[in-house]
């Protein structure tokens, strides 16, 4: 079976923060110093060799072809991720002895956390001379666990009903990952769109799917109002109807504007917005029970 999108965030996440534990480790001690540091003790003796650059014979230092902390890192993180505390322990005590991440590593980095509900946050205290940067690992503003919950459940919708919009949902994660910012507005856009269309099961018409979800009906000289033109005119003299159809039609306006037609330059906070909000838009469409 292919990894899901999610996994492969998770993986990349994992195998940098390797990257960055080489970095901290010169001797032999100070793989297990990280983690106990981290409380994850139990796992010294299992992966010391993983954790060890050097073996000695007779007091000649040779290398260790065994030495792997990537590898090592990865499969403990794998083992720990249900625990988000002894996860983000872990992580964090890594960061904790990193001062400097590349800017190429560090935007890969902040992407997969994204996908995956994390956060990383970089602070920088100067003296007189010198410029240090610190870094620590958060759960997102709702909360990582949460998060994935979400994603988990949205995914298994998706399979279950529609495993055509399953293609471009793990098409915009990839994207978003990999810095591609306006190719994951695009397939938003193109999954959003879709799934709407699947609703109005006369026309394929998103418009109507979406008055289908939100369940609006906006009468006006007793006729009922369907187009986009005549909602907001509507709205605009009224102050008032259609909240729900406004907003998914605005937030589509919006990824047609910064993904198809490149009216604006996207950035990867405009795509982290959207990708989200489609994400969220479609679990409230599945938590009401509206599928087609």
């Amino acid at each position: 079976m292919i990894d899901t999108k999610e996994r492969i965030a998770r993986s990349n996440v994992y195998s940098i923060f390797g990257k960055l534990m080489n970095r901290l480790i010169s001797n032999n001690d100070d793989g297990e110093v990280i983690l106990k540091k981290a409380g994850l003790s139990s796992f010294v003796e299992e992966y010391a060799d993983k954790f060890s650059p050097y073996w000695y014979n007779r007091g000649y230092q040779n290398q260790n072809d065994a030495y792997n902390p990537e590898y090592a890192c990865m499969a403990i993180c794998e083992r720990i991720e249900a625990d988000e505390e002894a996860l983000l322990r872990f992580l964090n005590t890594i960061l904790d002895g990193i001062h400097e991440i590349d800017e190429k590593q560090y935007e890969k980095l902040s992407n997969y956390l994204h996908v995956i509900g994390y956060e990383l946050l970089e602070k920088v205290e100067e003296d007189d001379y010198y410029e240090t940067k610190y870094y620590s690992l958060v759960p997102s503003a709702i909360g990582a666990q949460q998060r994935n919950s979400d994603v988990s459940y949205l995914r298994s919708m998706l399979l279950a009903h529609h495993a055509d919009l399953l293609i471009l949902y793990d098409e915009a994660i990839s994207t978003f990952g990999s810095g591609q910012y306006v190719s994951c507005i695009e397939n938003c856009r193109s999954l959003f769109e879709s799934f709407f269309k699947k609703l109005d099961t006369v026309h394929n018409d998103y418009i109507k799917g979406i008055l289908t979800a939100t369940g609006e009906t906006i009468i006006d000289n007793g006729a009922q109002l369907t187009s986009i033109k005549k909602i907001y005119t509507y709205w605009i003299d009224n102050k008032k109807g259609a909240n729900r159809f406004r907003l998914f039609q605005t937030m589509y306006s919006v990824m047609s504007g910064l993904g198809t037609h490149h009216e604006d330059v996207a950035s990867k906070e405009d795509a982290l917005l959207l990708l989200r909000y489609v994400e969220d838009c479609l679990l409230w469409c599945f938590r009401k029970g509206i599928n087609c």
